[in-house]
């Protein structure tokens, strides 16, 4: 009995003995040429999936809401740019009506650009002065609109009266109650509101001594100036920041309220969230609250440029040497937002960046 062998010997064998499994075969990669992958339905999927993500859509809203913008001036405003520009190389013959005729002027194409640039020493200074009386104006309505904004933008009561009445100026400064039929009424009333401005101004610092009192602090003369001015011009600033309102105002109410939430648990002030949560999410306003301010800046009535610019088509009908000096001013008004543009952008916080 031993040495018979056992009846399931034969299946443990065939258990243990391994299966013989099939040769793996090797794998063949495709290759293809660069037209080829270029051609492939799968490499023209991922290129539709890129050209048409998220990012790219919401950028299409933004062309779509310019466009009535662009149309406009390719049919408007550049035609009337060109025909300015050969009136500012040319001499204007008017004829009867509303007929005139170019002539070329006999000292050259650029005579009336190098009057204005070399003969008339009053325009390059009324250039600098208005770049000077810019950069302050700026620097004060930028500074004004943000904190009104933040003011506005807190639970106060009667917060929507007051967005109201800041706003209330630059309707009347807009010129539409002016053309209306009571436009001697609205004009006495501005210049006695200036004038009243300007007479208060002057009674506090007469009164109140102001001037003396930063003297006496030893404050520096530039400082006090800056804020000498600044108060006496409190109507114009305050005329000229409603816009700017407007937009940090709209920037403020879409910085979501978790934000703040979640620096105030973690200890942070209101002081420490306005620096380090409102200034970062509104800054690309900032920038374009500045190239707003510099272009209305340089455009607002009582501009010593721009009254010369007027005087020079409604006194003297001298179209061509208006139109030669408004190119001038322009390109002023380009270079200087040129260098503002990259200067600004550097301290702007973009989230999607």
């Amino acid at each position: 009995m031993a040495n018979e062998p056992y009846e399931n010997d034969q299946v443990v064998n065939d258990v243990e003995q391994p299966v013989s499994q099939p040769e793996a075969q090797p794998q063949l990669q495709e290759v293809y040429t660069t037209q080829e992958a270029l051609s492939h339905p799968q490499t023209k999927q991922l290129k539709k999936l890129r050209y048409f993500d998220l990012s790219t859509r919401r950028n299409f809203m933004g062309y779509w809401f310019i466009l009535p913008f662009a149309i406009g001036f390719l049919l408007i405003y550049l035609p009337a740019l060109i025909e300015a520009f050969r009136f500012s190389t040319h001499d204007i013959i008017t004829s009867s009506g509303t007929m005139y005729t170019l002539e070329t002027n006999k000292e050259g194409l650029w005579y009336y650009y190098n009057t204005a640039l070399v003969k008339d020493p009053d325009f390059i200074r009324g250039i600098w002065e208005s770049m000077a009386s810019m950069l302050l104006n700026v620097v004060i309505i930028i500074i004004y609109s943000l904190l009104m904004a933040t003011i506005l933008n807190r639970n106060i009561a009667g917060k929507s009266f007051y967005r109201a009445m800041l706003f209330l100026p630059v309707i009347v400064a807009t010129g539409i109650i002016a053309t209306a039929e009571n436009f001697e009424v609205t004009t006495n009333m501005v210049q006695d509101i200036e004038a009243a401005s300007a007479g208060a101004s002057g009674s506090i610092f007469n009164e109140f001594g102001i001037e003396q009192l930063m003297m006496s602090l030893n404050i520096n003369d530039t400082l006090s100036g800056i804020v000498i001015a600044a108060i006496g011009n409190l109507y114009g600033i305050i005329t000229c920041s409603g816009v700017q309102l407007i937009i940090f105002l709209a920037g403020l109410q879409s910085i979501s309220p978790s934000i703040y939430e979640s620096a105030t648990v973690e200890g942070a002030t209101w002081w420490e969230s306005f620096w380090k949560i409102t200034i970062p999410m509104i800054s690309p306003l900032i920038l374009v609250n500045t190239v707003y301010t510099i272009v209305d800046s340089f455009t607002q009535y009582g501009n010593q440029v721009m009254d010369e610019i007027y005087k020079l088509i409604s006194e003297n009908a001298s179209y061509s040497d208006a139109a030669a000096r408004s190119f001038v001013y322009l390109a002023v008004v380009g270079v200087l937002i040129a260098i503002v543009v990259p200067v600004v952008n550097k301290f702007v916080f973009y989230e999607n960046k």
